[in-house]
């Protein structure tokens, strides 16, 4: 660890004065070259603190000179090491002593004499140190290290200010904003020193340097790391231009010179980030981060800002988002002219359209509009308030967690916002009344009356989604809103502990806890999810008690009622019974403790532990039956709940210390009997299948049928109970005061320290083990917390004892170390002392076993060395120690490198392992992509400037290994491998040399046998290259380019490919530089004549990505690129045929045919009679190269919409005889598909008999769908077109049938995503072309299918499905200006096939029968009653595929749409049938309801009703009478039913079946 301190030789004793102890600090580090300590450096920081610039100026006051601090805070600063806080602390010291210095400046001109003379503190030389030393650790540092740099590269610059001329000041800056324009433009220290610099030079400084600065920083906003320093760098820019000119036109200016100069201003900047604004990438930082800053400082700025977006046509989304996003930022800096608001920009139309539309953003801009403001007492209007409430499913029903985040934080504004505005009117009003103004009063009335009202309907809204079936993000939703309306204050009875902060009463009151809001919170504290359980217990416990019984009730026979059925729960084989069971008994708890003055709660925490007990006993007698009908898990957690909520502190204060004492006590054995039950079954050394022999007889198999497999359910029950109990004993652990009240013995602790060190040791699973731990930290911190004597030095022991078994009993421990790496990582985690001794010692004892030499030869896995390796990993696994752990990673990373040359697997494979560790935590996680850039990278400078060792480590091992790459020994290449990829992790810095010893080795590298070596090396090298060195790089490469050495040739062209993508990426030259294009052209023949195919492939790749960069090349340098070019399409076109036997001549050829085909297109967009370009092109198609087929049918596949009639009809005939030709199912796919795409484009097309086509493609679908099938797929997308065009023939209804029964397999919710899109690719076309066709009667029949099945689409599982449809319904069907949310886009549609599919004859049957069977249900009412009330006692439950779907919301929409289609159509027989069917079904489905009533009698919260099944069974019956009752169909018999029904309140079945209709 590092040092903190050291005694000096000659040092003042303790207590000397402070100018003694800095005087000796001096004199001691005068002559040397070591840095000071954190102790030392934080001496002299408060030393120059406490004193004040005069005592500094003054000779009488007897002070440390600023002069003899100087060359030692220096020298520290460069010296300072990347570990720990030093470098922090150096930063800040220097800062200090700048900062009083320049003081002293301004105030003394002798201290400028003083300073130039005895110290080099402002010379050219030491500010351009400083200046490197801020640039090189900005950009990585954490917040602490980069305010430090920031202040000292400010007062850095306020120095020099003070001593340099202003000339001296203006070049020696210019040239610092010189040198940091060369740094690649993704580091931050550009943005953060550029805004400093331009605050001094001006902003028209920075930009006659670069005057693309904006527009190319503005392109990186896109970067959560980047748009911030950006956006102020922009912004010091443009602001100190502003400023200038501003000031140039005098101190009261003109109004129409002042805006003259504004618009030249905007001029400077406006095109830029208007184009920054219309990408959707960089769109959101750049409103959030820079448009603020830039109009905070112009309000008229601002205003003609907004009037040129205004002028703008708003024709696509971005467009929109644009002006919105805009108008937003002047709403929240309170400049946006109200006169806006008159316009139709914010016309209740538009706002209307916003916030049903589609995109996410322009929803969030609509409601941040409707309802944000600066001032909060502002209120919303009336009619904003009618659209919200239109737009809640809009809103609050979306999927993706961050938007409905937004939405929520938006909603919370809105609900302060209306009480604050009710308030300040309802003060408005008294006024208005004393004044005798009552016409404005009245409209104060009518407006607090409006605001009422939408919170009613606002908070009904709330509860509805809270029933029983609505999907996650519903509920989730809707309790977060309640809460909010809760805290607002809006129900008076709530305890104002639970209210905001500044909190004002609203001036009406809501109840919120009514006996609906109570049921199906209820409800809702078994529901699947834990945060659900959690919230909803939280709402309960903020009620009112009262309110949470009905009146004239026992409140302790009702609390009963739920313990019981709690219980109930607890007892349930599956995890999620046991924590809705849980949850039950905590709110029972506290409902105890709020009705029984201190007695029901007691009297119930004890009959519920001795219930625990009995089931342990059983388990103890009889594992078997106690695995089936008594798991513990739900009573752990119920415990952990309650305990959670214990007051401890008021529990001592009422005298009852003692008995928690005992409790607890109680609660630890019970913990030790939990182990003595399940131990047998988590130490067995394959706990997942294994089977204890006393229970193989007594499980027998019928058991197995109902219950699931054995092993299942015995590992269930063990895990979950040693994992309940374990998280209850953290919590008693980390809750109980360890303050003398002896509420935890001493004893007890050790005892179960104890019992959790056996757990780690012995525990062979997984999730167990990971259970355990967080204990066995817990216990740990409590005792290196403890006042006790006995307790504090138990961690260290423990750990000791281990180590020691490590050594002498290896042999005795389990694979991958058990749980000895745990108890290790749990020890030093626990450690509360900073400076981390226990750390050290453990580190070094590890270290030491594990570089001590194995002494025997055979592969053994329980070596100590495989232990020790595997603990030490642990420590740099653990997130609580990544910084401690910091300082050992140098001697770490030796460890894991040696470990690859081990002749030892098990130690090779260890080794493996802590490098990945280390490598993830020196970079951070890779990410998946294409782009080496995006994965974690380091400057090369800052790395080794943090681990100072690590260089030597490396290299040491490279030069060792890279020679012998060539031996068949495999050891060589597993020590090489991992350096280079540590290497390639890091970037190259300009100036930096401190890598050239890795390039003869790297280069070495690139021409090892080994192509993974090759490969690894062609990126290391990329750390050895700066923007400064990467063309000599390249030309370097290029040059060594030859056909004797073709490994080194390969490895030189794969470096040469990642050395493209990163100029492509981090070079802010828009220009390729010629010699490039020249040096590649002049080894052209000689490369692809070379004789090695992946040479002449990579050679190839490479010439391409040069050709394509998209560069604005100078003439000279286009012209080499043109010869380059000519030279690579001529080797192309007369060589794509050219076939060869092995596979790499094979994938050269694809390449060839993927380049030609691409380049075929091109120029068939270009024009379109370039029959040459065709008949090429269809050679590409009709290649034996079937991975050049994929390809060329993949490049025709990305621009077929934008290929004329001609080459379509020239295409479609070579495409379907390849599919004809091929068994390959990825050429059939990909064939079929671009066939697809051609015919949709041809509409017809006849050179082959369209029911021959649909013959074919239907016999290729496979009808078992079991797995995506990408052929089948392909075909049924076809078939929509197909069916399309046949539809006009007599014969069309057999193949319209045939494809309907297609579709209904292939969109089902349990069918694979993709297999889903291709049912709706194929609806869509059919659509498309149906109406282009101009459909007769017969036509319109299949359309009314098609439209029913595409609406069913809208309410996929699968979000991008949705859009998919509602993209489509909205632009096609429905016309409509922007597309809308899939949620708007089905009330939309439903009102569209009742307005126009209904009012034909021939297809208002088809709809109502469809409708009428969406309603109720496929299934009969004996069906689906009886599946509800199905008792399922397997472990695991089927989970169903659409979650998102709400059938309960489903069922409303379709008897909406049946009610407008028979109010309009009676006329109709075939309706009349349908109606009679649901009489039918109504009356069976009443019958079937009033049994069960009469069975199960009384339900209550929790009961049967609560079942989502049953619910949803209740609510189809009430919206089929809904039907009836309107068409006046309703029997005699059906009446009397439901009039049963509506008497039947007294069976308290759910609230929310209103059949009060």
């Amino acid at each position: 660890m590092a040092s903190k301190g050291k005694e000096l030789s000659g040092s003042p004793t303790v207590g000397a004065p402070p100018n003694a102890v800095i005087r000796s600090i001096i004199a001691h580090y005068r002559e040397s070259t070591e840095r000071l300590t954190e102790d030392e450096l934080r001496q002299i920081r408060k030393y120059i603190v406490a004193h004040r610039v005069d005592d500094f100026l003054s000779e009488e006051v007897e002070v440390v000179s600023l002069t003899q601090m100087y060359p030692i805070l220096f020298n520290s600063l460069l010296r300072s090491p990347g570990l720990g806080e030093y470098r922090t602390i150096s930063c800040d010291t220097l800062s200090v002593w700048t900062q009083r210095s320049s003081q002293c400046l301004l105030n003394s001109a002798d201290f400028a004499t003083r300073l130039r003379q005895e110290t080099t503190a402002g010379s050219a030389a030491d500010a351009d140190a400083a200046f490197d030393f801020i640039c090189e650790h900005w950009t990585d540092s954490g917040a602490a290290l980069g305010n430090a740099l920031r202040e000292l590269f400010m007062k850095t610059i306020s120095l020099v200010e003070r001593i340099w001329t202003v000339d001296e000041r203006e070049g020696r800056l210019g040239k610092w904003v010189d040198r940091i324009l060369k740094y690649p433009r993704n580091m931050r220290v550009v943005y953060f020193t550029i805004e400093i610099l331009a605050r001094q030079l001006g902003g028209r400084a920075i930009l006659d340097k670069d005057p693309f600065l904006i527009h190319e920083s503005l392109q990186l906003t896109y970067s959560n790391a980047l748009a911030n320093p950006v956006s102020k760098m922009i912004t010091a820019i443009l602001v100190t231009i502003r400023k200038v000119d501003v000031e140039s036109l005098g101190k009261e200016p003109d109004s129409d010179a002042l805006e003259a100069v504004e618009m030249e201003w905007l001029k400077l900047w406006s095109s830029d980030v208007i184009g920054a604004l219309r990408n959707d990438n960089l769109r959101s930082h750049v409103q959030t981060y820079l448009l603020p800053n830039i109009f905070r400082v112009s309000a008229v700025g601002y205003r003609l800002f907004t009037e040129e977006l205004r002028k703008l046509p708003l024709h696509t989304e971005g467009d929109i988002a644009v002006l919105i996003g805009c108008l937003k930022v002047g709403q929240d800096l309170a400049i946006l002219d109200d006169k806006i608001s008159n316009t139709a920009v914010l016309s209740p139309d538009f706002l209307r359209d916003l916030l049903h539309n589609t995109s996410e953003d322009l929803r969030i801009g609509g409601l941040s509009l409707a309802v944000s403001s600066p001032l909060t007492a502002k209120p919303i209007s009336p009619a904003i308030l009618d659209i919200l409430s239109e737009a809640f499913d809009d809103l609050i029903l979306e999927s993706d967690p961050e938007f409905r985040n937004r939405v929520y934080g938006l909603m919370r504004q809105m609900t302060i916002r209306i009480r604050d505005s009710c308030y300040a009117l309802a003060r408005e009003r008294k006024k208005c009344i004393k004044n005798g103004n009552l016409s404005r009063a009245k409209d104060i009335d009518a407006n607090i009356t409006a605001n009422m009202n939408f919170m009613n309907h606002y908070l009904d809204y709330l509860r509805e989604l809270l029933r029983p079936g609505s999907s996650y993000q519903r509920i989730h939703m809707s309790l977060k809103l309640l809460t909010v309306l809760i805290r607002a204050g809006l129900d008076g009875r709530v305890d104002a502990k639970w209210h905001d902060k500044n909190h004002i009463d609203f001036p009406f009151d809501i109840p919120i806890f009514t006996s609906k809001t109570v049921r199906v919170l209820l409800d809702n504290l078994t529901n699947n999810y834990e945060d659900v359980r959690e919230t909803a217990t939280n709402l309960l416990k903020m009620a009112p008690v009262d309110a949470l019984f009905e009146d004239g009730v026992e409140k302790k026979l009702v609390v009963n009622s739920y313990v019981e059925k709690g219980l109930r729960m607890i007892k349930g084989l599956r995890g999620r019974e046991g924590d809705g069971g849980a949850r039950i008994v905590d709110l029972c708890y506290y409902l105890y403790g709020k009705l029984g003055s201190g007695v029901y709660d007691v009297e119930f925490l004890n009959t519920f532990i001795e219930i625990l007990e009995s089931a342990i006993q059983e388990a103890e007698s009889n594992l078997s039956s106690a695995v089936k009908d008594y798991p513990l898990h739900g009573y752990f957690t119920g415990l952990r709940f309650i305990f959670e909520q214990i007051d401890y502190n008021a529990e001592c204060s009422n005298g009852k210390a003692m008995y928690w004492n005992k409790l607890h006590e109680r609660l630890v054995r019970l913990s030790y009997s939990v182990w003595g039950i399940v131990e047998k079954i988590l130490c067995h050394d394959s706990p997942e299948g294994n089977l204890p022999e006393e229970l193989e007889e007594q499980y027998l198999a019928s058991l197995e049928e109902e219950y699931g497999p054995a092993t299942q359910l015995v590992l269930s029950y063990a895990w979950r109970a040693i994992g309940e109990s374990s998280a209850l004993m953290t919590v008693l652990l980390s809750r109980i005061p360890d303050d003398g009240t002896n509420l935890l013995d001493d004893a007890v602790v050790m005892d179960l320290g104890n019992l959790l060190l056996n757990e780690l040791a012995t525990i062979r699973h997984r999730g167990a083990f990971s259970s355990v731990y967080p204990t066995f930290v817990a216990c740990c911190t409590r005792c290196n917390t403890s006042s006790s004597k006995s307790l504090i030095a138990l961690p260290e022991k423990w750990l000791e004892a281990n180590i020691l078994l490590i050594q002498s009993k290896a042999q005795y421990i389990t694979r991958r170390s058990g749980g000895l790496p745990f108890l290790v990582a749990g020890v030093l985690t626990a450690e509360t002392n900073v400076d981390r001794p226990l750390l050290q010692r453990t580190f070094d004892r590890l270290a030491d076993i594990a570089e001590t030499p194995v002494q025997v030869s055979d592969e053994k896995m329980d070596l100590p060395q495989v232990h020790a390796l595997n603990c030490i990993k642990s420590i740099f696994v653990e997130t609580r120690l990544s910084g401690p752990s910091a300082f050992f990673i140098d001697r770490a990373l030796a460890m894991a490198i040696n470990a690859f040359a081990s002749d030892i697997w098990s130690i090779r494979n260890c080794g493996v392992m802590l490098f990945a560790a280390l490598q993830t935590r020196l970079f951070g996680s890779r990410k998946f992509t294409d782009s080496r850039l995006t994965v974690g990278t380091m400057s090369a400078r800052l790395f080794f400037s943090r681990f100072k060792n690590i260089k030597d480590i490396l290299l040491h091992h490279l030069s060792e290994h890279v020679h012998q790459l060539g031996s068949l020994e495999t050891s060589h290449v597993e020590t090489v491998y991992p350096v280079l990829s540590l290497l390639s992790r890091l970037e190259g810095t300009n100036g930096y040399s401190g890598l050239n010893p890795f390039r003869p080795l790297i280069m070495r590298c690139l021409s090892s046998r080994i192509w993974k070596i090759r490969e690894i090396a062609a990126r290391s090298l990329l750390a050895l290259v700066s923007t400064d060195s990467w063309l000599e790089t390249s030309r370097d490469l290029i040059r060594g380019l030859s056909k004797s050495s073709q490994n080194g040739t390969h490895g030189r062209l794969l470096a040469l490919e990642v050395l493209l993508e990163s100029f492509a990426s981090g070079n802010s030259d828009p220009d390729m530089p010629v010699e490039f294009y020249t040096d590649l052209s002049n080894k052209f023949e000689d490369m692809v004549g070379c004789g090695c195919s992946p040479n002449v492939l990579t050679f190839l790749r490479v010439c391409k990505s040069a050709i394509d960069f998209s560069s604005v090349a100078r003439v000279h340098a286009e012209t080499q690129k043109s010869v380059l070019t000519h030279k690579f399409y001529d080797y192309v076109l007369s060589n794509f045929n050219a076939m060869g036997n092995d596979v790499g001549d094979r994938l050269l050829q694809e390449q060839i045919i993927e380049y030609l085909s691409d380049h075929c297109v091109q120029r068939l967009l270009v024009n379109p009679k370039d029959d040459e370009a065709l008949r090429l092109l269809i050679d590409c198609i009709t290649t034996d190269n079937s991975g050049g087929t994929i390809a060329a049918l993949r490049n025709i596949s990305d621009r077929v919409d934008e290929f004329a009639t001609s080459v379509c009809e020239g295409l479609a005939t070579t495409v379907w005889m390849t599919l004809r030709r091929t068994n390959w199912s990825q050429v059939r796919s990909a064939t079929i598909r671009v066939f697809s795409a051609l015919l949709t484009q041809l509409r017809q097309w006849k050179r082959q008999s369209v029911e021959d086509m649909f013959d074919e493609l239907y016999a290729s679908i496979d009808l078992q769908i079991t797995e995506a099938n990408t052929v089948s797929e392909a075909a049924l997308e076809v078939l929509g077109p197909l069916v399309a065009s046949l539809s006009i023939k007599s014969s069309g209804n057999d193949y319209s049938s045939r494809w309907n029964a297609l579709l209904d397999k292939f969109r089902d919710d349990d069918a694979p995503y993709s297999t889903r899109k291709a049912a709706l690719t194929s609806i869509m076309s059919f659509v498309r072309i149906q109406h282009e066709m101009q459909p007769q009667s017969s036509q319109t029949i299949s359309l009314q299918e098609a439209y029913s099945k595409l609406m069913d689409f809208l309410s996929d599982d699968d979000q991008e499905l949705r859009e998919i449809a509602a993209g489509f319904i909205c632009a096609f069907i429905l016309k409509s200006k922007y597309v809308t949310t899939s949620v708007f886009c089905q009330k939309s549609f439903a009102k569209l096939l009742v307005d126009e599919i209904g009012k034909r004859e021939e297809t208002a049957d088809g709809l109502g029968y469809d409708a009428g069977t969406r309603v109720t249900g496929t299934l009969s009412p004996a069906q689906q009653i009886a599946n509800a009330l199905k008792t399922d006692l397997s472990l695991f439950v089927v989970e169903k595929q659409n979650l998102y779907i709400n059938d309960v919301q489903e069922a409303e929409l379709w008897a909406g749409m049946l009610m407008h289609l028979f109010s309009s159509r009676r006329d109709n027989d075939k309706l009349e049938t349908t109606l009679q069917s649901l009489a039918d079904w109504e009356a069976s489905a009443i019958e079937l309801l009033l049994n069960e009533i009469g069975l199960r009698g009384e339900d209550g919260a929790l009961g049967w009703t609560s079942n989502s099944e049953v619910f949803l069974f209740g609510r189809r019956i009430i919206e089929v009478y809904r039907v009836l009752k309107q068409c006046k169909s309703v029997s005699a018999e059906i009446e009397t039913g439901f009039s049963k029904l509506r008497r039947s309140k007294d069976n308290e079945l759910h609230c929310l079946w209103n059949f009060d209709i």
